[in-house]
């Protein structure tokens, strides 16, 4: 909360539509609950920044993430002129959404585990398809949609102890 306090001390309050993107109600209602706030020039708070610094901040410091520059823009800031070099910028086409659905759902240590056995085996297809091979084999087959969908706001994480009801 204190945090929180900081930036939108900082900041300014959020508009509206920035706060409607937040998906935790308790943390949009702590949010709305605080006084308004202008937010303070950032001028004033890192005096000795250089004015193009000042500008990138100002651009990329926002609540909304539509109003922020995108990574190509801030590559290409003024600020940022010596250390730009597009030649040795590697881009890349969008992520697969399903490279990341265990953080979509409520999982346990169990899956995390499995998750990041998972991650590492991408990096040996060869140990890769014989662990498939012996989950078919076996039977015992790991999918990550066996897992349910956050509810919004709703922590990732489940404790081995919360389950075991302890």
């Amino acid at each position: 909360q204190h945090q929180l306090q900081m930036i939108i001390s900082t900041l300014g309050t959020p508009e509206k539509e920035a706060l409607r993107r937040i998906p935790n109600e308790k943390c949009r209602s702590f949010i709305e609950s605080l006084p308004a706030s202008g937010g303070q020039p950032l001028e004033d708070l890192v005096t000795s920044a250089a004015p193009d610094a000042l500008e990138l901040l100002k651009k990329t410091l926002r609540f909304a993430p539509n109003r922020r520059l995108t990574v190509e823009q801030v590559l290409e800031h003024s600020y940022l002129a010596q250390l730009h070099c597009p030649e040795d910028e590697p881009v890349r086409t969008l992520l697969d959404p399903s490279d990341f659905e265990f953080e979509r759902r409520k999982i346990d240590t169990r899956a995390l585990r499995e998750e990041i056995f998972l991650e590492a085996l991408r990096y040996h297809p060869v140990k890769r398809e014989n662990y498939f091979e012996e989950q078919i084999r076996t039977g015992n087959v790991y999918s990550i949609v066996e897992y349910r969908l956050l509810e919004p706001g709703e922590s990732q994480y489940t404790s081995d102890e919360e389950e075991a009801g302890g």
